[in-house]
């Protein structure tokens, strides 16, 4: 049976970690002292969403669709894995400076694949930013030479965002997301991330976390830069394409009063509320829709109706 599923994240503490998504209006259940991350769509061992509604309520995501693979879509069963992972992310702190390997070196390396991923801001304080990509080429000996010397982020690009600000992150772009930022983040349905530096921070434990240098060093572009927006395209009143890649479509939807789309058998869509409430309609199935709610929509689900005020990222492939 087909229909729109409402999706229970599995959340992870961390050292740079806030309390937004547990607290207040996000009301997201905590494992921990906070949530750093709420892993809101999510076939990953390492944390998996459980479905809340329907036939299927209290299933775990992954075992829905090896039973139903025609929910992925013709482009999803392409891939030999689920292939895309949804976040939202708070950071307290800065996050380590870091980066992701290519799908040819991680499996290699890893026997997993590598993470491209897609940032959408969703609050930033005044001043708050990210690093993405460098200021200028680097020559990988000048950037292990800063590493050793603790300066790295001076040659580091430094982006002020505000709220509904996007970025694009093939894999090998040097990246850290900074304190004061909550950002929905559509990726690759990868965990394999290389630190190249962690403001020689400690665990609860006194222990430093380790760093990953010499695999960094070989899969960083160090002439990479990445600018906000460069990738968005308006395609509708109400549709922004935020990022598309092998990997996934990121789109940002706006609804005001009432939307209609069309869920084709091509692909699945996720939908995460990141800003206001409504509600959902398809297949004869209505479900609210609170900030925070993602919902997962088979492919073919067809005609599908989104009412209230509210915009929402939507992930696919």
């Amino acid at each position: 049976m087909s229909y729109p599923m409402k999706l229970i994240p599995a959340t992870v503490e961390a050292v740079w970690g806030g309390n937004r998504l547990k607290d207040g209006k996000w009301n997201k259940k905590a494992v921990g002292a906070n949530i750093a991350e709420s892993w809101e769509l999510s076939c990953h061992e390492k944390g998996e969403s459980i479905v809340v509604n329907g036939e299927y309520s209290s299933r775990k995501l992954s075992g829905v669709i090896a039973e139903n693979p025609d929910f992925l879509g013709d482009k999803g069963k392409e891939f030999s894995f689920f292939p895309i992972l949804v976040k939202l992310i708070d950071s307290k702190s800065n996050l380590s400076i870091q980066v992701h390997p290519s799908d040819e070196y991680a499996l290699k390396t890893e026997g997993e694949y590598g993470k491209t991923e897609m940032w959408y801001i969703v609050d930033a304080k005044k001043g708050g930013g990210v690093y993405c990509g460098f200021k200028e080429p680097i020559a990988k000996s000048q950037l292990e030479k800063a590493l050793k010397e603790g300066n790295i982020t001076d040659y580091l690009n430094f982006i002020e965002v505000k709220k509904g600000d996007c970025l694009f992150i093939p894999s090998g772009t040097v990246h850290a997301i900074c304190g004061g930022i909550l950002l929905c983040e559509v990726q690759q349905n990868s965990s394999i991330t290389y630190r190249l530096y962690d403001y020689d921070r400690t665990d609860s434990d006194g222990n430093k976390r380790q760093l990953h240098i010499d695999k960094a060093l070989d899969v960083t572009d160090t002439s990479k830069t990445v600018k906000v927006n460069e990738n968005s395209i308006i395609k509708d009143a109400n549709t922004v394409e935020l990022a598309s890649c092998k990997y996934f479509v990121a789109s940002e939807l706006t609804c005001e009063d009432e939307y209609t789309f069309d869920v084709a058998s091509d692909s699945f869509v996720s939908m995460t509320v990141v800003d206001g409430n409504g509600a959902i309609m398809a297949g004869g199935n209505c479900l609210s829709l609170d900030l925070g709610d993602t919902v997962f929509l088979p492919a073919g689900l067809g005609k599908t109706t989104v009412y209230g005020n509210l915009k929402a990222i939507c992930a696919k492939v």
